[in-house]
């Protein structure tokens, strides 16, 4: 990491990507030196702890044939069985993910984590997911197919690698993305409050 303070937003952005570990420990240094970037440097640590588990990995995985198998099962299912998964972020302009971030009155990390598939849904509030379902113009129940699958390459994310990209990755809890994203302690016992 640099000192100079005469960086610009991208290069310090460059710079904690190039950085050999993205612990919380160095998440830290560069949140207490850059706080105007807290947004951009959690939504960055987000997307390369993905890139960081489909390095880890050998065996590639398709995310079509994934979603296409995650169908399959459903479809044959007799608990769901006409009920198809959606990605409800897939036709969300960024400006509405951004007023979606506004009127849930959280950082984008958060939005980003269900986004990525990262969070367990099974540890969100069922307030939360409607409310977030509400503003995707989605359904809780689609909302919930979507983020029971498997996590996912943010979109957008770039991957350089002679290796297929794959996302096995362990999903986190609700409490811990909030504490990831440095949601404050009052904010974040409110969003955890109507868990049922």
């Amino acid at each position: 990491m640099t000192d100079n303070h005469g960086d610009s937003d991208e290069e310090i952005l460059l710079a904690f990507a190039v950085e050999q570990d993205h612990d919380n420990a160095t998440l830290e240094r560069y949140l207490q030196q850059y706080p105007h970037l807290a947004d951009q440097l959690i939504d960055l640590s987000l997307d390369l702890r993905l890139q960081q588990a489909t390095e880890e990995t050998t065996a590639p995985t398709d995310e079509a044939w994934v979603e296409a198998s995650l169908a399959a099962f459903y479809a044959s299912s007799s608990v769901q069985a006409s009920a198809p998964v959606v990605d409800p972020f897939a036709n969300v302009s960024p400006q509405a993910l951004v007023e979606l971030r506004r009127a849930l009155d959280v950082p984008s990390g958060v939005i980003q984590g269900f986004r990525s598939r990262l969070v367990d849904v099974a540890s969100v509030p069922a307030s939360f997911v409607d409310a977030l379902a509400r503003g995707l113009r989605s359904t809780a129940d689609d909302l919930r197919r979507f983020m029971a699958a498997p996590p996912r390459l943010a979109p957008g994310t770039s991957y350089k690698s002679d290796d297929a990209p794959s996302t096995q990755q362990e999903k986190i809890t609700f409490e811990d993305l909030l504490k990831q994203c440095k949601v404050s302690d009052e904010r974040r016992q409110q969003l955890l409050a109507s868990r049922d």
